[in-house]
């Protein structure tokens, strides 16, 4: 390409030219960053096809985000492992006085009679530079080479990297290379155009291509005064085809022509028609006298600049923006002369700027800017609703022109378990001591047993400069939980340089995680510059709940959804003893006067719906929802509507314009000092987790418990062959592997194939990662209550916490089938003690049930629980069975004690058969269930 010079090679081509056939990319699909591949699975995957690269170099490896291209994931590898070897593309490339040389080419081959007809958006801009009128024909303002051209901007950065900051300064480098093609370019104050005119057969076949649709039409822009006591307001810009866009833009700032108009680098999303949305302001003019006689005017000509600096178009540029600026969608696209435009409105600019916060930007992502916020406790991916932390901080950094944020996790031993319960006094767990202590010295004895997660978030600008460290010491189960708990510790440390967002921003710090971040930055962002007037903080709430609730009802942890609706109301008249003019109306019923009548009709309040959601969830005591609505909420039962006012301090202003349709009458609204009335609806609750509920109460949580339980009769029983009834998502097959067994087959059977997909990727990595002795994994895609002939006389069957999950009926048929068909030598069930259900829901007690004498029930523990049975109910269940099967059964349970009331929290029933039973299976083609994947350790694997 002519006058193009070298391209600057990218991260990807920079690692081949070191490493060459030594560097290896590994390319993956990935539909859920949670969850790596499975050769094998017969379950097909659904969702959106993303990529994960991971790249091997000789010395260690890096693996990429994920992306929706695979060569978007390549390259991001790349980068990764440059910042590691801490290389910079750029600068290692191309030194100085060759970037202006490339600037310089550039520039030339612009203006060349190729260029001109190039479907690049550049080439637009020179097309419409000719239709301009008298001296200004042909001529193109620098702003918009220096914004458009990225491969001018690039080198720009290469000789000052505060380019990326001060747009200014790529107009300076590309006014210093013009001046180097004095023979081939003109160069007037911000504006360029080629010294010989182009041939007149290309600009009369240009001209044939251009658009008339365009006449003139009036497009919507907000206007942003320099001056922060004015406000920003609609204004209207006057665009058409015959005429440079930014002329039209220059004459709506007062400015001489488009060539005095300085264009934002930054967009603001694309709107419906495509075009981009940018900010545009006056070129600032910085004096480049040096003589002494302008020495005594440069600290005037400074403080000037100073003074004119526009603090809110400034905050949402990133850039230092002086005079007033216009907001705007209108430009050009590749392969079009066409003008593409869209409206741009007031409220546009106040989402803008909620959007530059980790808070705000999590509320744009609910849509719901006023009632929701970030939260402040990530506790399992399944309650957390909208983008992950790690999404929202990726997303942020790019807003804020930081580098891709490095997050890497490792693993460490934690406390054993003898430890964890001599230090855990909340409830003394005891049955299960001594096999708890046994285990825990094979724990710190084995290797990948007894380690948990922690993680480490470091923020850097794009010159490598450390903004952040993140490292939370505490540890976590799920590797991906740790991610996104340092993340969000990561988030909510940069929120606190934003201004309070919230109607009420009040949210519990965590001093210990505050200590584990480390920045060489204190002010790393400026605050933005709206709604900082403090004096009304302080709200007033009038709530219509029931007086006679005080307690919270919905513990922490539970996900509700709400139905929601949010209005501005503003009294007609002022009462003079306090009270309002609605309420003196609804105690007198008996005004029948055509003057009562029309007073009545004077003083009701005028109303303005500004946000409301049909249904949205969140997840209870992590504050991820306005404090209001969540202290309602909880108050609530199911069905309930509720209905209470505040006074919205100074802070929610901006809040409330980005949501308002018609700004100009919410503004008028907010000067009369209104209410902001609420108006809930309580459509459903989900309880805590049993997971979640559980581990409140025991450590190690009983899950883990259970599977220790199973181990201790695995290992007694020296069985080599294992059956996971109702394995879910393969959670205690996964878990039998970090132990040392004399297990050599493993068998799963669920109807899920969600979970089986999970189960099968889960197993996989752990297989083919650790040495044990499993030869073969099946996992089944099966009813448990049909029989399948494969699964006949195996060592173990296994059916944790499953029963309850079917119909009472069904839960009989199981045990009948099992123990008659299957026939296992050892059945270990399990399933929740009903009674124990008192005490892990000791704070749930206003929702829980009462039966015929009035007495309060407990609910399930589970919102998918059939049905949950006492003691004396499972024991009759489990002891009739083993009485018609031939099997004997012993009764014990995790978690409590058995010989205290209430007993164990998970009952468990231990099915042993008796040597004398013989039942005997036609070995016909009792085979209904479906292979979802099959492992084996010979390599010999179904594809």
């Amino acid at each position: 390409m002519a006058g193009g010079g070298k391209h600057t090679p990218t991260p990807k081509a920079i690692i081949h030219q070191k490493f060459g056939a030594k560097a290896s990319y590994r390319v993956e699909e990935v539909n859920d960053s949670s969850q790596s591949g499975c050769p094998g699975l017969a379950i097909p995957q659904k969702g959106p096809c993303l990529y994960r690269c991971h790249l091997q170099l000789p010395d260690f490896s890096v693996v990429s985000n994920v992306f929706k291209k695979k060569k978007d994931s390549e390259q991001s590898a790349a980068e990764l492992a440059l910042e590691k070897l801490g290389i910079r593309p750029q600068n290692d490339d191309l030194t100085v006085d060759e970037a202006w040389d490339e600037i310089v080419g550039r520039i030339k081959y612009i203006f060349s009679d190729e260029f001109l007809s190039a479907e690049h958006p550049l080439g637009a801009h020179l097309r419409a530079a000719l239709r301009r009128d008298g001296e200004r024909c042909g001529s193109v303002p620098v702003s918009v080479i220096a914004t458009f051209d990225a491969k001018i901007n690039s080198r720009c950065k290469i000789i000052d990297p505060s380019v990326e900051s001060d747009p200014f300064l790529a107009i300076s480098y590309v006014m210093k290379a013009s001046a180097k093609l004095s023979d081939y370019i003109v160069v007037s104050q911000h504006a360029l155009r080629r010294k010989n005119a182009y041939p007149s057969e290309i600009v009369e076949a240009l001209a044939t291509h251009v658009s008339d649709s365009l006449h003139r039409r009036e497009v919507a822009a907000v206007y942003i005064p320099c001056i922060d006591e004015e406000v920003v307001e609609l204004d209207t810009l006057y665009i058409s085809s015959d005429r440079h866009y930014l002329d039209s833009i220059a004459e709506r700032l007062g400015l001489k022509d488009g060539s005095q108009v300085m264009i934002s680098s930054r967009t603001f999303g694309k709107a419906s028609c495509g075009s981009e949305c940018r900010l545009y302001s006056d070129i600032p003019k910085k004096s480049s006298d040096n003589s002494s006689e302008a020495s005594g005017s440069s600290n005037e000509d400074s403080s000037q600049i100073k003074k004119s600096r526009n603090a809110r178009a400034s905050y949402i540029c990133g850039q230092d923006i002086h005079g007033d600026a216009i907001l705007a969608s209108v430009g050009y696209r590749w392969k079009s002369d066409d003008l593409n435009y869209d409206d741009v409105t007031v409220n546009s600019f106040y989402r803008i700027c909620c959007g530059m916060s980790p808070n705000g930007i999590y509320k744009i992502s609910r849509q719901a800017l006023i009632a929701a916020q970030l939260p402040f406790s990530f506790t399992t991916k399944s309650n957390w609703r909208g983008p992950l932390p790690r999404e929202i901080l990726c997303l942020f950094c790019h807003q804020h022109r930081l580098a891709e944020p490095i997050i890497s996790s490792s693993t460490a031993p934690v406390k054993s378990l003898s430890d964890i319960f001599r230090s855990h006094k909340k409830l003394k767990v005891s049955g299960v001591d001594d096999a708890n202590e046994n285990l825990s010295r094979e724990k710190e004895d084995t290797p990948g047993l007894g380690h948990g997660f922690r993680c480490e978030v470091k923020i850097f600008t794009k010159s490598q400069d450390l903004v952040l460290e993140c490292s939370p010491r505490k540890f976590y189960e799920k590797e991906n939980d740790a991610i996104q708990n340092a993340s969000l510790r990561a988030l909510l440390w940069f929120s606190k340089f934003f201004a309070d967002l919230d109607v009420d921003g009040e949210q519990p710090c965590d001093t210990d995680d505050d200590q584990d971040i480390k920045s060489p930055s204190p002010n790393v962002f400026a605050a933005p510059p709206i709604s900082q007037n403090e004096h009304s903080s302080e709200s007033k709430t009038t709530n219509v709940l029931s007086a006679e609730k005080h307690v919270q009802s919905i513990t922490n942890g539970s996900v509700v959804s709400i139905c929601y609706s949010l209005s501005l109301a503003v009294d007609s008249e002022d009462s003079s003893d306090g009270e309002s003019p609605r309420e003196d109306i609804e105690s007198n019923e008996d005004m029948e006067s055509e003057g009562d009548a029309e007073y009545s009709a004077n003083c009701e309040p005028s109303i303005d719906l500004i946000e409301s959601n049909e249904e949205i969830e969140f997840e209870v005591g992590t504050g991820s929802m306005n404090p209001h609505i969540e202290s309602a909420v909880t108050q609530m039962t199911v069905g309930e509507y509720s209905s209470f006012s505040i006074t919205p301090p100074d802070a929610a202003e901006a809040l409330i314009l980005a949501v308002a349709s018609d700004t100009v009458r919410i503004r008028s609204l907010l000067s009369e000092r209104p209410s902001l009335n609420y108006s809930i609806l309580l459509l459903g609750v989900k309880g805590p987790s049993e997971e979640r509920m559980e581990a409140a109460y025991f450590k190690p949580p009983l899950s883990k418990q259970r599977v220790e339980y199973a181990l201790k009769h695995i290992r007694e029983s020296s069985a080599s062959t294992l059956v996971d009834f109702g394995c879910g998502s393969g959670s205690l097959l996964d878990s039998l592997l970090d132990y040392p067994t004399s297990l050599q087959t493993i068998i799963g059977v669920d109807i899920s194939p969600k979970g089986l997909a999970r189960a099968a990727k889960m197993l996989h990595i752990k297989l083919n990662k650790e040495a044990c002795n499993v030869k073969s994994a099946t996992l089944y895609d099966g009813s448990i209550l049909e029989f399948d002939s494969r699964l006949h006389d195996v060592d173990i069957g296994t059916c944790l916490e499953v029963i309850e999950h079917m119909e009472e009926d069904q839960a009989c048929e199981f045990g009948e089938k099992v123990l008659s068909l299957f026939h296992p030598k050892l059945l270990i069930v399990s399933t929740p003690n009903y009674e124990f259900n008192t005490i892990l829901q000791r704070s749930t007690s206003e929702t829980q049930e009462e039966d015929k004498s009035g007495s309060q029930l407990p609910k399930f523990r589970n919102h998918d629980h059939k049905f949950e049975w006492t003691r004396e109910q499972f024991n009759n269940w489990a002891s009739n069975l083993a009485k018609r099967h031939n099997y004997g059964v012993e009764f014990s349970g995790v978690g409590g004690s058995g010989e205290v009331e209430p007993g164990f929290a998970s009952q468990i029933a231990v099915f042993r058969r008796e040597a004398s039973s013989v039942e005997n299976v036609a070995e016909s083609s009792m085979q209904p269930y479906k292979v979802i994947w099959e492992w084996k350790k010979d390599g010999d694997k179904k594809d």
